[in-house]
């Protein structure tokens, strides 16, 4: 039996045995597809160099108040003759020519509205207006920190935009 053992282990030292021999090794997974990583990390590849110039845009001057007569506007101030029964005016100039608006007043302790509909055009320096009645009325205009201002002799109104 010394013999059977004293075999088996100079087999097992010399040639090696089935729990002996080393393996292979794993086979390692595929490398990862190219992109972006998962955590949301830029891969260093894709960060742009310091010293690249960003595009070259036009953007809008957001501080410069838009001077164009069509859109939707709402007193600030009205003053001159008649100006202390007016409490609102809000007028809507269409790039069509059209206009309209309502004028709030107050006379003896009541409050009215007065529609006002016509056309509107700009003759030089002026914002000329002719009412669906017949009326007709010229402004001299002018702009002041986004306010459009109106002026008729010593009539004025400050009328500011509104959003649409």
């Amino acid at each position: 039996m010394k013999n059977i053992l004293a075999a088996i282990a100079a087999a097992a030292f010399l040639g090696g045995c089935a729990f002996m021999t080393p393996k292979p090794p794993p086979e390692s997974a595929p490398p990862p597809a190219e992109g972006p990583p998962l955590d949301g990390t830029p891969d260093v590849d894709q960060v742009p160099e310091a010293d690249s110039k960003p595009a070259d845009v036009a953007l809008p001057d957001l501080k410069k108040p838009l001077q164009e007569i069509p859109g939707w506007w709402v007193s600030k101030i009205a003053s001159g003759p008649d100006s202390q029964s007016v409490r609102r005016v809000e007028l809507v100039f269409q790039a069509n020519g059209a206009f309209s608006g309502t004028i709030l007043r107050e006379a003896a302790g009541k409050k009215y509205f007065a529609l006002l509909e016509g056309t509107w055009r700009l003759e030089e320096g002026h914002l000329a207006v002719i009412l669906s009645d017949g009326r007709a009325r010229t402004w001299l205009f002018s702009w002041a920190e986004g306010m459009l201002i109106l002026r008729d002799g010593e009539a004025e109104l400050q009328l500011e935009r509104m959003p649409e």
